[in-house]
């Protein structure tokens, strides 16, 4: 979808394009021989490396997109109380997870402001690939955050899994 969407960000001249991500992506790995974990399946090492496919696409995007009007950035919005859990237990505003909900998660007024820190921040303007949180950029990556090998690798399997048409290609 992101690749559709380049023609139409050409033309103004500059334009972002923002992933979020997650924390959780320190615990990822992209498991090439298995990218739908058939068969391995757990919904946190799913969720971990998904996260981190975001944090490798934002990379590779960018150096792709490198000389051009655009800039990508990937982000973790923070812990925010949301209604997500209503898929993970019956009752969400109730006992432990109820109390760590109300007491550690941040409102999702709080949660949006690395987000739009990475959309209108204009001391951003001659960054792209970086991962923020906390509406600071985070130099200090895990090795499977920062490795260009598995982000191209990651790239050229994504256009293969959705049969991207050449002139999408970038």
């Amino acid at each position: 979808m992101t690749l559709l969407s380049i023609p139409l960000l050409k033309k103004p001249s500059k334009a972002r394009i923002v992933n979020v991500s997650s924390i959780l992506h320190l615990m990822g790995k992209i498991n090439f021989n298995n990218i739908n974990l058939k068969g391995v399946y757990g919904p946190n090492k799913s969720y971990a490396q998904s996260k981190l496919a975001n944090v490798l696409f934002t990379r590779e995007l960018a150096k792709r997109l490198k000389n051009t009007n655009i800039t990508a950035y990937s982000l973790h919005p923070g812990g925010i109380r949301t209604d997500l859990s209503r898929h993970m237990i019956s009752s969400p505003n109730e006992g432990l997870f109820g109390f760590f909900q109300r007491n550690f998660l941040i409102d999702i007024e709080l949660g949006s402001q690395t987000t739009l820190y990475c959309a209108l921040e204009e001391s951003l303007d001659n960054e792209s690939g970086y991962y923020y949180n906390d509406c600071r950029r985070i130099n200090c990556m895990v090795p499977n955050a920062k490795d260009d090998k598995s982000a191209e690798k990651l790239w050229e399997l994504s256009e293969k899994l959705v049969n991207l048409d050449d002139k999408y290609k970038i």
